[in-house]
């Protein structure tokens, strides 16, 4: 049987060596896909005839204008900014710098993830042998039962093929069933903390980054486990385990073993029955005393034949009991050598996967290299060498754009003209230029929203106030935004601000309340008594101080006039036309006329009633 499996797949080698191959391509392009994918993106570029630099340079385009996202623009064409926009995508990614190395290690740490790895290309070529094999023993046991309509040859190539769909099958789940049992593990070590921990702390408090990695520096090192983990969360926000994959891993084990064992044993039945039905070949090669059953043959007796006969009948059941042994012994090695592998799958992906958001892509960061300052000179390294192709590609473009015939000089012109300047390095210049502009411009505008919803809150609570006639609200309001407005200086909000300070001057001015009058006030003399100072010769004696001349004090008041009388004793029109005037304006207009601002701002406010009422 063996035999015959081996001379059947040694018959379709071909076919097997090109799924092997493709397994093997499939797992390297994985493995080196970074690679993979700038070598495919250089294909595009350069193919002859097919690739994108051959249709950019049958139709160049137009030459970039200067724009207010670009002022500085040197005039790329449509094609020189497809290549140098399909290198910039990967030339962006060596530009990170020592910091960024410190971070991605930090996040590492802190997600307790420093000393795992992905699977590399040896680990992946290891687990498509162990695939390999474990297919080969799925065929052998499906072989006599694999399209039994077909030739042996086709069964058991057919055999062989429905065994590595399975094993394909088992290995992604076993890959799964991994990865879940390594994060169950993470949430075990984070729940170990439950005794210590404080009251309503097992819960996310940042979701980190590699950019934020440094926010939760003061956390515990469980609360920062558990910020950086991709697990699932309950209704209260808490990690959970989960075992949907795990268990339906061990349902798919379970069921294709009992299937195989099934399978194995029907196989068996089948042989031994085959052999108890037509026990010929094994009769005659256990018969050491044949029976005569030709007319040139001696007869033996009857005792001799019977003895044969039954010598014959034992050594064919001896040969079926050992055939039976061998298959028990083979399916047992078949059923020990695909939990072995079964094993070390889901061993492999336990160890060598990750439980972090980022920490794969940390880890990419970061393995290759032993310090922060290699990891810059390998980057560098690796920036200029793309630089290198880009500038080599937009070369050729740039080249073959001249040697076009084009009916129109201008166009050629246009190609022609600034075309040293229009290189790599002042693509991404000018790219780093427009993404400066545009965040700016989105910072601004964010800020501007926010002002625009004030002013825009701030006149509409001002005009509720006014029509409930709610003076305290009123004044309330101009206060608080009365200083707030008069700084706004843009463009697009100077309407707003006009119908502000309009409501203001009219509705803003507080009516005069009489003043408490002044009371003058005069000190009573005081007497000292006169103290005596010794005499000395020298000096002549000083004379007591009798008593304090009477001083009288009197504060003056400032003159409060009724409300008729203050009317009548400021003349708001002394000044001219002020409503012709903004607010902002009345200081300038003070220094003009030579008076006091609060003066002309009275003014204008009463000029402004006045032309309210008639």
């Amino acid at each position: 049987m063996i035999q015959d499996i081996v001379h059947a797949l040694s018959g379709a080698w071909h076919i097997i060596s090109l799924v092997i191959g493709l397994m093997v391509a499939v797992v390297t392009a994985i493995v080196y896909w970074y690679e993979v994918k700038y070598w495919h993106m250089e294909m595009r570029l350069r193919m002859p005839w097919f690739g994108r630099i051959a249709a950019w340079v049958k139709n160049p385009g137009e030459n970039e204008k200067a724009s207010e996202d670009n002022p500085n623009a040197v005039g790329f064409n449509p094609g020189e900014k497809g290549v140098c926009g399909a290198y910039d995508t990967f030339y962006k990614m060596y530009q990170p710098s020592e910091e960024n190395f410190k971070r991605n290690l930090d996040y590492l740490g802190k997600a307790d993830e420093a000393d795992r790895s992905e699977k590399g290309l040896g680990i992946w070529l290891l687990m498509i042998v162990l695939m390999v094999i474990e297919a080969s023993a799925f065929g052998y046991a499906l072989a006599p039962f694999a399209l039994t309509m077909a030739t042996p040859n086709t069964a058991i190539v057919g055999a062989f093929f429905l065994g590595l769909v399975i094993s394909i099958i088992a290995l992604a789940l076993s890959e799964f069933a991994g990865r879940q049992l390594y994060r169950n593990g993470v949430v075990n070590k984070i729940l170990s903390y439950e005794s210590i921990r404080d009251g309503a702390d097992m819960t996310k408090t940042l979701n980190a980054t590699i950019d934020n990695t440094y926010d939760d520096n003061g956390a515990k090192p469980f609360q920062q486990l558990l910020n950086r983990i991709n697990v699932p969360i309950d209704k209260y926000g808490q990690p959970q385990r989960r075992f949907s994959i795990i268990a339906g891993y061990g349902i798919f084990i379970i069921g294709l073993a009992v299937a195989a064992f099934w399978v194995r044993t029907e196989t068996l039945n089948q042989q031994e029955a085959l052999l108890v039905e037509n026990p010929t070949a094994v009769i005659q090669n256990a018969d050491d005393f044949p029976v005569a059953s030709g007319e040139g043959e001696i007869p033996l007796p009857s005792d001799m034949a019977e003895l044969s006969a039954s010598s014959s009948q034992k050594s064919a059941q001896d040969q079926i009991d050992a055939i039976h042994r061998a298959s028990l012994v083979t399916f047992a090695v078949l059923s020990g050598l695909f939990v072995f592998i079964q094993f070390t799958s889901t061993f492999l992906a336990f160890r060598h996967s990750f439980a972090g958001t980022y920490s794969r892509g940390a880890w990419e960061m970061t393995h290759k290299y032993n310090s922060a300052s290699e990891f810059v000179r390998h980057h560098k390294i690796k920036a200029a060498a793309i630089a290198q192709d880009a500038q080599s590609s937009l070369a050729k473009l740039q080249s073959l754009q001249d040697k076009v015939f084009r009916v129109s000089g201008k166009t050629k012109d246009d190609l022609s003209h600034n075309k040293d300047s229009r290189t790599f390095l002042r693509y991404v210049e000018e790219q780093e230029t427009i993404d400066h502009i545009k965040k700016n411009r989105e910072i601004g505008k964010q800020s501007t929203d926010v002002v625009t919803d004030y002013v825009v809150k701030t006149i509409n609570d001002l005009k509720e106030a006014i029509a409930a006639k709610d003076n305290e609200r009123i004044w309330s309001i101009t206060d608080v935004a009365g200083p707030r407005f008069a700084a706004i200086n843009n463009p697009a909000l100077m309407a707003q601000k006009a119908t502000f300070n309009e409501l203001v001057a009219v509705f803003g001015a507080r009516p005069n309340v009489a003043q408490p009058q002044a009371v003058a006030q005069s000190y009573q003399p005081v007497t000292l008594a006169a103290t005596s100072v010794p005499s000395v010769e020298s000096v002549a004696p000083v004379a007591p101080v009798a008593e304090m001349a009477e001083v009288t004090q009197t504060i003056v008041a400032p003159q409060v006039y009724s409300e008729g009388e203050s009317v009548a004793g400021f003349d708001p029109h002394a000044w001219g036309d002020l409503t012709q005037f903004e607010a902002d304006d009345m200081d300038y207009v003070a220094k003009k006329k030579g008076v006091s601002v609060d003066d002309l701002k009275r003014a204008r406010r009463l000029q402004m009633l006045d032309k309210v009422e008639a």
